[in-house]
């Protein structure tokens, strides 16, 4: 039997016996075996992902929510966690939280997941290069066959990431095909008054209010933030005042960025 020795900058000396199966670890004179970290097919981590996103009502959550009459919203990742260690019946599984109930994914999220696999096929067939690198990391995670157990962030957050990128794509081309011509609303301080068409809205937990994106029935951009959960595609009338004069964030477009918004039913 032939066996080569490694030695790394801590001062462990990796012993690999090359008939073996497992690799063995020689630290300080003791032998141990090396245990490779469990992995589990994509598709099956990403359909308990969606699994989570679905529980979630297909929302993506970051803090643990308690109620005292409904079920805990545990944070998706950590649904995530919970569902692998229950299910491979790891070491800590005594210690998953009491209120903690199992699922398992159903067919409509093995639809989803292929649904998401063939959106991100895109990018790699355009290549990484013009990606930010938050979107190229997702996309090399999901170009995987097989994914570690312990190291599913990404793969939790990735039904939010397909739905938003699907989203913000398509309202990029709908923005450079209907509203390019967008101009800007007054000056600074100027009052506005017109009927929009609600966009696209994001959630900041900072300000605890929606970014909205909308456009007037001029086919006019304007964005501004507001604390009520408007609907993607509902009519409003609004009055505002301007703050600012920008550009969109997803094309070179004009926008009027609004602040004091008061909102009211068409």
């Amino acid at each position: 039997m032939t066996a080569t020795t490694n030695y790394n900058p801590m001062g462990w000396a990796t012993r690999v016996n090359n008939q073996d199966e497992n690799p063995s670890i020689t630290i300080a004179g003791n032998k141990h075996s090396f245990v490779p970290p469990k992995t589990v097919k994509l598709t099956d981590a990403l359909a308990v992902a969606y699994a989570a996103y679905r529980i979630n009502n297909k929302t993506y959550i970051k803090d643990i929510r308690r109620f005292e009459e409904s079920p805990t919203q545990f944070p998706n990742k950590d649904l995530v966690r919970y569902y692998w260690t229950k299910k491979l019946n790891m070491s800590d599984a005594q210690y998953l939280p009491s209120d903690f109930e199992m699922f398992e994914p159903t067919e409509e999220d093995y639809v989803s997941v292929q649904e998401a696999l063939k959106w991100m096929k895109r990018y790699v067939m355009l290549g990484l290069g013009e990606l930010d690198s938050f979107k190229a990391d997702m996309v090399k995670e999901l170009s995987q066959d097989e994914v570690r157990v312990m190291g599913m962030g990404r793969i939790a957050y990735a039904p939010e990431f397909v739905k938003r990128d699907m989203h913000e794509s398509g309202l990029k081309k709908e923005i450079r095909v209907e509203y390019r011509d967008s101009v800007h609303l007054g000056k600074e301080k100027d009052p506005v008054e017109c009927v929009v068409k609600i966009l696209d809205k994001r959630y900041s937990a900072q300000w605890e209010s929606y970014n909205y994106t909308a456009v007037t029935t001029d086919g006019n951009l304007v964005s501004y933030m507001n604390k009520f959960d408007q609907e993607i595609g509902s009519m409003k009338r609004i009055k505002a005042k301007v703050k600012a004069q920008t550009k969109n964030r997803l094309f070179e477009a004009n926008e009027t960025r609004l602040n004091y918004v008061k909102l009211y039913k068409v």
